[in-house]
């Protein structure tokens, strides 16, 4: 022990601070024998809190990070209905370098590269009544080209930060969260929920996709089966006893709809977990083994959102989801679609304009 530790102001320092605790722990102990229950509940707290602390702490570890520079807004956008709400961009990607059910049916990094683009863009808005969940069409233009324009699917292949900046430019859609999902997370996270399920009003199948839906009516997907059904492109319908090929136009359309019903049932699933503490535990396990979210979207952010979305909702977790499928103009022959003055309208009404915001530098 050095000097300093013996001199006599450090000594009499750490008697009054034994004192003090060794007073504490006895009014402590003597509280706990005049009130037994009480001591149990808070004993059994304390040990819940260092628990929940240490899986918040593994939780973070597990989100798959990724920087990008966001417009933001600090208020979020106004939409029609009065509601003030953050922007949650959410892309699914086409990534190949981690597949579901085996690299054949979808083709692997050797046969289609390691690049990634967005299949499935949507903004999620959690607002006091639900959330409104607008799913943009992946052919939507982004930006105008000498050659050819950039659509929002391909758009993603620059990155996420080309992406935000596309959406912010052409749309006035400031993000100010992105998140997102591959292939496999994708179906992880529907057979998390035990399946999702849909309703189709006529058997289709894509050999493309790997879909195969053999009759009409309401269906409980598997997660490689949902993740067929979003990523459908080549759509055949059975039409009067006949295998029937779609045009591109109604393969989109039907694309773009089958996205959101998808999505809505997946997170309707989600918002039934959270009422439930140990099922949203175990299901917040899944989804942040399974996500990527940018670098200034953290836990707090996502029980945030967690906890606007549970105390918005109802008994029917389903009449929280307000689904929008945006619309634009027919699919062109550079495979964009443009967009229409609906397009604008509907963004608009949620708080979307173009001139509204600004990239970050």
């Amino acid at each position: 022990m050095t000097s300093s530790e013996n001199s006599p102001t450090t000594v009499g320092f750490l008697a009054r601070a034994h004192q003090a605790l060794s007073a504490w722990w006895a009014r402590a102990r003597a509280w706990g024998r005049r009130h037994p229950l009480r001591a149990a509940i808070c004993a059994v707290l304390a040990v819940l809190l260092v628990l929940g602390v240490g899986d918040l702490g593994l939780l973070w570890t597990r989100l798959d990070r990724f920087d990008v520079d966001l417009p933001g807004s600090a208020s979020g956008g106004a939409t029609a209905a009065g509601d003030t709400a953050e922007t949650w961009l959410v892309i699914g990607t086409d990534s190949r370098t981690d597949l579901p059910d085996g690299p054949a049916r979808y083709g692997g990094v050797e046969e289609v590269g390691d690049g990634a683009r967005a299949d499935v863009v949507a903004l999620v808005q959690p607002t006091a009544s639900g959330l409104n969940v607008l799913v943009l069409p992946r052919d939507l233009t982004v930006a105008q080209g000498q050659l050819f324009d950039e659509r929002l699917t391909t758009s993603f292949l620059q990155g996420a930060q080309y992406t935000v900046d596309a959406l912010c430019t052409a749309y006035g859609v400031a993000a100010d969260h992105v998140v997102t999902v591959d292939m496999a997370q994708f179906a992880d996270i529907v057979d998390a929920l035990g399946g999702v399920e849909v309703e189709v009003d006529e058997p289709v199948r894509d050999a493309y996709s790997g879909l195969q839906i053999d009759a009409a009516g309401t269906q409980r997907l598997n997660g490689v089966d949902a993740l067929a059904l979003v990523r459908s492109r080549h759509p055949e319908v059975l039409r009067d006893g006949r295998w029937v090929a779609l045009s591109e136009q109604e393969g989109a359309e039907r694309r773009s709809r089958f996205t959101g019903v998808v999505m809505r049932a997946v997170l309707a699933g989600i918002l039934e977990r959270a009422h439930n503490p140990l099922a949203m535990q175990s299901l917040a396990w899944t989804l942040t083994g399974d996500l990527g979210a940018d670098s200034g979207t953290g836990l707090l952010d996502l029980a945030r959102l967690a906890r606007t979305v549970r105390s918005s909702t109802g008994t029917d977790a389903a009449d929280g989801v307000n689904l929008v499928t945006v619309p634009a103009g027919p699919v062109g022959d550079g495979f964009t679609a443009p967009p229409t003055d609906e397009t604008y309208a509907t963004l608009a009404e949620y708080g979307y304009t173009p001139g509204a915001c600004t990239p970050a530098d």
